[in-house]
């Protein structure tokens, strides 16, 4: 099978424990890009954090494409967004007056990269993190203090992986009937509307660019990467992935600190 799309998870997929991008990785993929593969990075990342990294790869053009947000925008290299899908004002004052309740950490992200949060005694380590990355800078703000047309792309729920465990029950059982909810990496778990995931953002792409699913190899190693392993011609995951991912999973390549995305693109796609 020849593919036409490769669509790879950043962190702890095409990204290395500290947060670079292998020789391998970039000469598999440069490869792949010369003979016409469209290589699409897919992260919950937003637009700023990925920018840096498709320089390095040298994707470009209205031709070419990033997902971001863990789904909810698909954009071309132009910034030409030809989707997106946002969680309603009403649902942020919602999810925030859980937060409140339930006395949790969190963090939200608008369609344009810029994270906020509200007035609390302190700010949790991912938060900051996340505002780094996005490099849109944080803001300390109440719901009430923004505009009553004001959307989120997603809501991310933050502490450390025992407290997530912990809670993760409750939040599903509070938000699943009509949001999506994943954690997405250590110290996250994330809301999303309901139709938001990987998986559905590879879809509508594959379909804008008349590209098979099964002509797509896609690659991630968390459980919001599922949704595009399962629905690939070819779902590889990582050596370090979770048991989900890899019980969905097509096959297994070597783990983020070793080649894993680029052994697997010359094994499968050049």
């Amino acid at each position: 099978m020849s593919y036409k799309l490769i669509a790879l998870d950043m962190d702890d997929t095409l990204l290395t424990s500290e947060k670079t991008i292998s020789k391998k990785n970039q000469t598999m993929i440069k490869q792949a890009l010369k003979q016409g593969i469209k290589v699409v990075l897919c992260s919950g990342r937003t637009h700023n954090a990925i920018t840096n990294y498709i320089k390095i790869l040298g994707i470009s053009g209205p031709d070419q494409y990033m997902i971001t947000n863990g789904g909810g925008i698909i954009e071309n290299m132009e910034g030409k967004i030809i989707y997106h899908d946002t969680l309603s004002n009403a649902f942020y004052r919602e999810f925030v007056d859980f937060i409140k309740k339930n006395q949790l950490h969190y963090n939200v992200v608008d369609s344009q990269g810029n994270t906020y949060t509200s007035h609390v005694e302190w700010i949790d380590k991912y938060t900051i993190t996340q505002a780094f990355e996005n490099e849109n800078g944080l803001y300390i703000r109440e719901p009430e203090e923004l505009p009553d047309d004001f959307e989120i792309v997603k809501a991310i729920i933050n502490g450390e992986a025992k407290q997530l465990d912990e809670i993760s029950d409750m939040v599903h059982e509070h938000f699943d009937q009509n949001y999506f909810v994943v954690r997405t990496g250590v110290g996250f778990l994330e809301i999303f509307p309901k139709n938001v995931n990987k998986g559905e953002a590879v879809k509508h792409l594959a379909g804008q660019l008349g590209i098979d699913l099964k002509e797509v190899m896609a690659m991630g190693d968390r459980d919001n990467d599922i949704p595009m392993i399962k629905i690939a011609g070819k779902g590889v995951a990582m050596d370090n992935a979770t048991s989900g991912a890899k019980k969905v999973s097509d096959y297994v390549t070597a783990d983020n600190n070793h080649d894993g995305v680029g052994l697997a693109i010359e094994k499968f796609a050049l």
